[in-house]
């Protein structure tokens, strides 16, 4: 939702609750400008009132409705890193993963954004055990690992498809080391076979293709050594 021209503040003889009030007011009604404002205003003037907890969260949460992802993100940590008593700690913890992951670009870009979901999410695991939106963090890390693992991948077959095939062998193994779980690996493992073999390195293409048969037999890329495809390539 699009932010207004015109954004309004408590009148300036509220009390603390008022100003919350005020501001949840806005916040419900979805002026999420008028909102923003008043949560700021209040915890400006009143950081330790019992209220701004909730005021530091639904201002994170107002910055997630208007797209402001790294302001949304700030307050979240802010939030979740010094009040890790509070009753909306973990929640904070989630929506700073969920912020991240907004900002999270296509593969093709830097993947800052998509290392901090990880790390962030990470961190309510294992701060915040026994809480019940674990199960949403350890989705968020999985499918930010296996993006990072398609960034590596991309890097690795640059090198693969140029011929440079002793840096595509560096991206690739630590691609199956770091992600062994993500979704590229099969054919990873078969870009590998052949660049060890173009090296003439072949004791290594063989337990490469070994580990694919192994662990992924039923891969089109396992599937494709039974026509000698893949061994034709190396020679």
């Amino acid at each position: 939702m699009s932010v207004g021209c015109s954004v309004a503040l408590p009148p300036q003889d509220s009390t603390p609750t008022q100003r919350y009030e005020w501001s949840r007011d806005r916040y419900d009604a979805e002026k999420f400008a008028d909102a923003i404002r008043g949560f700021r205003d209040l915890l400006f003037r009143e950081p330790l009132h019992a209220t701004s907890d909730s005021a530091r969260f639904l201002l994170a949460h107002a910055y997630l409705q208007t797209n402001q992802n790294l302001l949304a993100a700030n307050e979240f940590r802010m939030l979740a890193t010094s009040r890790p008593n509070s009753p909306v700690a973990d929640d904070a913890q989630l929506g700073m993963c969920r912020s991240y992951w907004q900002l999270s670009p296509s593969i093709a870009r830097d993947q800052e954004f998509t290392q901090r979901t990880i790390e962030s999410c990470t961190r309510l695991v294992e701060f915040f055990p026994r809480s019940d939106l674990l199960s949403e963090a350890r989705t968020m890390i999985q499918a930010a690992r296996q993006k990072l693992a398609a960034k590596q991948a991309r890097v690795g077959s640059w090198y693969y498809e140029r011929k440079i095939y002793e840096s595509s062998i560096i991206y690739f193994e630590s691609l199956i080391q770091e992600y062994p779980e993500a979704d590229v690996v099969p054919s990873v493992l078969y870009s590998l076979h052949d660049a060890y073999s173009q090296v003439g390195f072949r004791a290594e293409a063989d337990a490469v293709k070994q580990q694919l048969l192994t662990r992924f037999p039923e891969s089109p890329e396992a599937r494709a050594f039974g026509d000698g495809s893949s061994d034709a390539a190396g020679e």
